[in-house]
């Protein structure tokens, strides 16, 4: 049985999908799970830096002798977050880098850079 062309292209499209997370610097790929200090080595400082901590809070009631109503104890974290811009000129795309606790969580890429 002879395959179809709708299959040839959905196998041609596998490998834009691995690389929808991912950034070229040079001869490195930028993806999920990079630090900080990695991306800044390869694709150099970034043209803008915004920063935002997330603050997140958790409570768990700890029981107090099984006769007193428990015992709610409540703790808050807090989360460092950057949003890294770099502009790699007209001839690329724009990328968009958040990282939470010094690593890649999500990367966007934007319209061509000036």
């Amino acid at each position: 049985m002879k395959p179809s062309g709708k299959i040839h292209a959905l196998i041609a499209c596998f490998p834009l999908v691995a690389l929808a997370d991912s950034l070229q610097c040079g001869e490195s790929v930028i993806a999920n799970g990079t630090t900080q200090a990695e991306v800044a080595a390869r694709c150099g400082a970034p043209v803008q830096v915004e920063r935002q901590p997330i603050y997140s809070e958790s409570a768990t009631a700890a029981p107090l002798l099984g006769l007193l109503p428990p015992i709610v104890m409540r703790s808050a974290t807090e989360t460092p977050v950057e949003v890294w811009m770099y502009n790699f000129g007209p001839s690329r795309l724009m990328e968009r880098i958040r990282f939470e606790n010094g690593v890649i969580v999500r990367m966007e890429s934007l319209g061509y850079g000036f």
